[in-house]
């Protein structure tokens, strides 16, 4: 697969949050919703909009060229020699004029228009990958006015005021869903299931909190059953070093990083049941699944998500990117450079045109 556009899939359904696809609450459930929706478009239907947008510039296979031009270098050969030919195969200026070697230019020059078109394609998946990505990071949408790409890169929406306030998430509402430290229970077969926090070290009244915290199992009881009840206990805290080692969470997003801590609580109260002999328990939590998850590392997902995570939201998104993609297209992909290129200028045009339509499309 071309990397340019595997990367820009990429980065798509992490801005799409597939990742959080076994979630089903607030936005992930219309997401969800739309899930298959957006599959289709970012893995087909991206690709067919570029495939086709660039059609009209190719007048034959690139399979059809090669052979052409195979033939010709054979028939060169044949009548002129092998001297015909310099160690790159460019055809000496002898034999540049002759009916075979005006073919042979011709043919050639064919081949790099076609080669210029695919390095053309794949600049069109690099295009939209550089300006979706600059609004992305870790999971946060940040709303940066583009001005420049040297010097001074950002602007501010200015009108003339005498002064002017503004901050980087100015144009956007904050809407807080998590830390409720409440128990969180769901039914497995005949057994209730309740997943507590013991330890909370969370600073209630701000935004964020001074270091990352996660939710681990607790270091005294992480387990307890009994009758029809198991009660799973959880801290919310720092990691050591030592278990930022032992949970391989080192780099990567917060949502990430949760994630290999649920897995390996997953992995824990699974060995948990197995040693019990919990047959039940064992049915439900870990063998039967949703989402393709085990039911336990589902509500293990869902029961971290639902307790951390918060939201911008922009009050006009599309305003905002749809302005941004048009400087982006003005500025960087139509810049100086590329309408120097004359030979290729349409086929620039038509990368244009053509990041134009996906960029509106996933707006």
């Amino acid at each position: 697969m071309n990397e340019a556009l595997k990367k820009f899939q990429d980065l798509l359904k992490g801005l799409f949050q597939f990742e959080s696809s076994d979630l089903d609450f607030g936005i992930y459930r219309i997401l969800n919703y739309k899930r298959e929706q957006i599959r289709e478009f970012i893995e087909d239907k991206i690709p067919d909009i570029v495939e086709k947008a660039f059609e009209k510039h190719k007048e034959k296979s690139l399979e059809s060229i090669n052979k052409e031009l195979e033939r010709l270098k054979a028939e060169i050969a044949k009548n002129f020699g092998d001297n015909a030919f310099t160690p790159t195969y460019d055809l000496k200026d002898q034999f540049r004029e002759t009916p075979l070697g005006r073919k042979y230019i011709e043919v050639n020059a064919q081949k790099e228009v076609f080669d210029k078109i695919e390095e053309i394609k794949h600049q069109v998946f690099n295009d939209l990958y550089n300006f979706f990505s600059r609004y992305y990071e870790e999971g946060d949408f940040v709303p940066q006015y583009r001005y420049s790409i040297k010097g001074h890169k950002y602007a501010i929406p200015y009108n003339g005021e005498e002064v002017k306030l503004y901050w980087a998430n100015s144009e956007q509402y904050y809407t807080k869903t998590g830390l409720l430290f409440r128990d969180y229970t769901f039914k497995a077969g005949s057994y209730k299931v309740i997943f507590r926090i013991t330890t909370a070290r969370e600073e209630l009244a701000s935004n964020k909190a001074t270091k990352e915290r996660f939710f681990v199992l607790d270091d005294e009881n992480p387990i307890e059953i009994k009758e029809n009840e198991v009660i799973v206990r959880f801290q919310y805290r720092e990691l050591t070093e030592k278990e930022v080692r032992d949970y391989d969470v080192e780099g990567g997003s917060n949502t990430a990083k949760q994630k290999k801590i649920n897995q390996k609580s997953f992995e824990f109260v699974k060995t948990h049941l197995e040693k019990g002999n919990y047959l039940e328990l064992i049915k439900y939590l870990v063998n039967e699944e949703k989402n393709e998850k085990p039911y336990l590392l589902y509500q293990l997902n869902r029961f971290t998500a639902k307790n951390t995570r918060d939201y911008f939201i922009h009050k006009n998104l599309k305003r905002f990117l749809s302005g941004q993609l048009d400087y982006f297209i003005k500025a960087e992909v139509l810049d100086i450079e590329t309408l120097s290129e004359e030979k290729y200028l349409d086929k620039h045009i038509t990368r244009a045109k053509t990041v134009k339509e996906i960029g509106e499309a996933i707006i």
